[in-house]
């Protein structure tokens, strides 16, 4: 299951299916609009992707940073005794679709990379209730999934496939967010006498200007740098890593949602780094630009993020 092409070979085998309308780029867009645009809601199918690990996804709940979602194969078929199967006739895949309610779990939002279908409220609501033990299905064109009788048969090892790329994506790396009435200790303050400015600059191969804001929490050390200094210090890398100065959490919101994800993804492909860098330091940055601005109120936190990557990067840099 962590093939990254599974999900692409699951597209590819609708769209013989049922036509390539649809699931295509096009299809896609007339149903769903501008990816920029989708809003995130219960009864989406999305494609979550982490590194090599990708996999498809029914969205049962949304909250602030994540989703409670269960995970949906059509392609190879397998079933338990937990799980509902869709008729085809009933979702854009145009082949009967497993929904494993068993494996219900919260995932980041960060992971979700294309929404692929909008299923019916029936249909959610069966799944919910078999996620929660409860019976069911009650839907139209849904049934209960049948009982896996030995740990030899190809749907065992699709079940536990699944399980681990879920666990998987549940530990996609997200940004640190600040939690209320929690001072943030910077570099500087944890050194003390142990900070050797010189030592620290070789060390980590930076002039002196950007080693100080690293050392006061403006730019956020990336793993290799709390290796280093960690190194050089003889302190925990732990200790070190509790140091990168937490962000908003309506920053962080905006800056993980799904309608953010290509940029990021553009953007670490562009800076040769990886998503999680490119995100990170996307962050940390638009953070930086929105302390040096004036004004009250409420941050708009998507128009900090437009604002830092026109500059940085134009037009291309947005959503």
């Amino acid at each position: 299951m962590s093939d990254l092409g599974l999900p692409q070979r699951f597209l590819d085998l609708a769209q013989r299916a049922r036509g390539p309308r649809a699931l295509s780029e096009a299809g896609l867009r007339e149903r769903f609009g501008d990816p920029a645009q989708v809003e995130l809601e219960a009864g989406q199918v999305w494609r979550a992707r982490w590194d090599e690990v990708s996999m498809l996804v029914l969205v049962l709940d949304v909250d602030d940073l994540e989703v409670s979602a269960v995970p949906v194969t059509i392609d190879p078929p397998g079933e338990d005794e937990t799980s509902v199967v869709v008729d085809g006739s009933r979702t854009a895949f145009g082949v009967d679709a497993t929904v494993w309610a068993g494996l219900a779990c919260c995932v980041p939002m960060r992971v979700l990379e294309r929404v692929v279908d909008a299923w019916d409220d029936d249909i959610v609501g069966c799944a919910t209730a078999r996620a929660q033990g409860r019976p069911g299905p009650v839907a139209a064109g849904v049934r209960e999934g049948q009982a896996i009788r030995s740990a030899l048969e190809p749907a065992a090892e699709v079940r536990a496939g699944l399980t681990d790329d879920l666990e998987y994506l549940q530990h996609a790396p997200g940004l640190p967010v600040q939690e209320s009435g929690r001072p943030a200790e910077s570099l500087a303050s944890l050194l003390g006498d142990r900070l050797e400015l010189g030592a620290l600059c070789t060390a980590l191969q930076l002039p002196q200007p950007e080693v100080m804001k690293l050392l006061r929490g403006k730019t956020p050390l990336s793993p290799d740098q709390i290796d280093t200094v960690a190194s050089a210090t003889g302190l925990p890398a732990e200790q070190i890593a509790g140091t990168v100065r937490p962000l908003p959490a309506d920053l962080v919101r905006a800056v993980e949602h799904p309608r953010w994800r290509s940029v990021w993804v553009r953007r670490a492909r562009r800076l040769g780094v990886s998503e999680t860098q490119a995100r990170l330091t996307g962050g940390y940055s638009t953070f930086a630009l929105a302390a040096r601005q004036t004004g009250g109120g409420t941050a708009d936190w998507d128009a900090r993020l437009r604002q830092f990557l026109h500059a940085e990067n134009g037009a291309e840099g947005s959503p």
